[in-house]
């Protein structure tokens, strides 16, 4: 069952109620039943604009998808708030965007050079404080954010000779002689830079630094051309998706390789900001972003398409992907 069908069952009543109500339970908040028939009736219609924005989206032109679609996310986002917050939303504030652009675009404008900024209120800051994404950079620029999406890679190369610092990981799945455990055994290739770079023992450390499952990461080896091999249990290899440095995509992996100071903003809060930024272009910006949306020239406009077709089409099942981790009831 894909996304969109999983989510769908929470679009009536009772099964919103009893959604809420298993997790605020689970979670030990107290009135968890109280609270479930408050947000039911928000939590269901949420589900339900947020489905009809993407179906719009998808049948709608290029010039106006943007907006469509930073509003679908928006509320995807707002169910997903309102499981791991029952007092959503506490006031005005949370309900604000919670990041801002240049209202003005000067001469000579660059898409990728355009910059979006986190304000200190607004949903954006509130998940952000909830889930711990700290600390945020005072401003963000367009290729910044793209370079932090794995799936940006290879259009970003294609598009601009930009090299991504997401790695592509080979991964195997073996079963172990004496034990009959299945593992997978992760092989990371040689770099001269990043933490690729690193002897064994500091790259585990590394690695290891993020709160994260310390006996899942335990075994790493170095081979004599300079590439590394992890050894991971089977059965937590789906999670490496929740770690920091690892993107998973069906049976792709990637690893960032990038800056120690650097580190990627979680996928939900990329798609964010990046779609903020064109929702605006859209809306304020109609002769910059009439001439993008008709011209085939542009790097931009190949980039643009791209990341609103792949966002589109794995959005939801990141949300949904979040809604099911860290003991929330999943969605069946």
């Amino acid at each position: 069952m894909d996304a969109w069908s999983s989510l769908r069952l929470l679009e009536t009543e009772p099964a919103a109620r009893a959604f809420l109500y298993k997790h605020y339970h689970s979670k030990g908040i107290s009135q968890a039943e109280r609270l479930a028939f408050q947000q039911s009736t928000r939590f269901l219609y949420t589900w339900k604009q947020a489905r009809l924005f993407y179906e719009s989206a998808a049948k709608t032109p290029l010039s106006i998808k943007p907006l469509l679609l930073f509003y679908g996310c928006i509320h995807l986002l707002k169910g997903w708030l309102i499981v791991i917050d029952p007092d959503y939303p506490q006031n005005s504030k949370v309900l604000q965007h919670g990041v801002t652009t240049r209202k003005v675009k000067k001469n000579g404008y660059q898409f990728l050079r355009d910059e979006v900024r986190p304000q200190k209120e607004g949903l954006f800051s509130h998940l952000a404080h909830l889930l711990s994404v700290s600390p945020l950079q005072d401003r963000y620029r367009i290729q910044e954010l793209m370079s932090y999406l794995a799936d940006m890679h290879g259009p970003l190369q294609a598009a601009i000779g930009h090299i991504s610092p997401w790695v592509p990981v080979d991964w195997k799945s073996e079963t172990d002689a004496r034990t009959n455990a299945i593992f997978c055994r992760l092989h990371f290739p040689a770099a001269s830079k990043g933490p690729l770079a690193y002897s064994p023992e500091t790259f585990q450390q590394y690695v290891k630094r993020f709160d994260y499952d310390q006996d899942m990461l335990a075994s790493v080896q170095w081979s004599s051309d300079g590439s590394k091999t992890m050894v991971v249990p089977f059965s937590s290899f789906s999670s490496l998706d929740e770690h920091p440095l690892f993107c998973l995509r069906e049976r792709s992996l990637f690893f960032w390789n990038g800056d120690n100071d650097s580190l990627p903003l979680p996928e939900w809060a990329n798609h964010y900001l990046l779609l903020y930024v064109l929702s605006m272009l859209s809306r304020y910006d109609t002769e910059w972003w009439g001439e993008l949306t008709l011209s085939h020239s542009y790097a931009e406009q190949f980039l643009i398409d791209f990341f609103l077709e792949h966002h589109a089409n794995v959005f939801p099942t990141v949300i949904m992907r979040h809604m099911q981790k860290n003991n929330t009831p999943a969605v069946k």
